[in-house]
């Protein structure tokens, strides 16, 4: 009798074990898409953490500007008065940097770099700082046009644009954006 016992445990734990995977193949298949939808969900959260990672990168890395606006528009003028419109370019946000790089060089092969270094230095001398949320600075200054005038400004690409100004008093921004990496950039001249 104790062989017969010893088969019939045998048995029933065999039919113990098949009813407890059959149990757990029909609650995995009736559970699938959960499972699936979590498996995915994690993956694409995996995937947009890495495109934000990827995105962020240049703001993080990107050294060129100060440790306050004020100094990032002095290294920018610095720039200007060397002649170096690369790197003065690279003081604006990532996203204007070509335009403006374009923009300047047509600015110095214009020979009108003096004349913008003189304007924005002027400007700098009268700016009041509106804004500073510690993200955002903006300075306002104002200048006066005594009489109207006709200007060609370089607008890049080889093109120009003819701008005329009536006589007047006027005012206008200068905005800055803090990058992740802790500098200053220009975001609007």
């Amino acid at each position: 009798m104790g062989e017969e016992n010893k088969n019939f445990f045998k048995r029933w734990i065999g039919v113990l074990v098949l009813a407890v995977v059959a149990v757990l193949v029909i609650w995995s298949l009736l559970n699938l898409p959960q499972i699936f939808n979590a498996v995915q969900g994690k993956l694409e959260a995996w995937k947009y953490q890495r495109l934000v990672k990827k995105m962020e990168a240049p703001y993080k890395n990107d050294k060129y500007g100060g440790k306050t606006p004020e100094e990032t528009f002095d290294l920018f003028l610095e720039a200007l008065r060397k002649e170096d419109v690369d790197l003065a370019s690279k003081y604006f946000v990532i996203k204007k940097q070509d335009e403006w790089k374009k923009t300047l060089e047509k600015y110095k092969e214009s020979n009108l770099l003096v004349e913008l270094i003189g304007e924005l230095e002027s400007n700098r001398l009268e700016w009041k700082l509106t804004l500073n949320d510690g993200q955002i600075a903006n300075f306002q200054y104002s200048f006066v046009i005594d009489k109207p005038s006709t200007e060609d400004l370089p607008l890049g690409n080889g093109k120009t644009q003819k701008v005329t100004y009536p006589a007047g008093e006027y005012s206008s921004d200068i905005i800055f954006e803090k990058y992740l990496s802790g500098v200053w950039k220009i975001s609007e001249l």
